[in-house]
């Protein structure tokens, strides 16, 4: 089993991450709070999905072309708050 994710602390003791200049720095942590307020957006989106009349297996199985889903994940992107997890000091 292969494990995607890690913590920041985890990310930035690796050698190729440590040994990056400040701006490359910034430019990890950003990345990292980016995937986890995607994380986090897809996460409402499945349950949203889960809740109404046509769930994500349905709507995969039977509306292929429709947008539903897909109207749905943008919504939460588009809506999700999250400050983030870096301190930059």
């Amino acid at each position: 089993m292969c494990i995607l994710f890690q913590t920041l602390r985890e990310v930035f003791s690796k050698p190729e991450v440590r040994n990056l200049d400040n701006s490359g720095k910034i430019e990890m942590a950003t990345a990292f709070d980016t995937m986890w307020a995607i994380i986090l957006a897809l996460k409402e989106a499945s349950i949203a999905l889960s809740r109404s009349k046509t769930p994500l297996k349905y709507n995969v199985e039977n509306v292929i072309g429709r947008d539903y889903v897909t109207s749905t994940i943008e919504s939460k992107l588009r809506n999700v708050n999250f400050e983030g997890l870096t301190v930059i000091a």
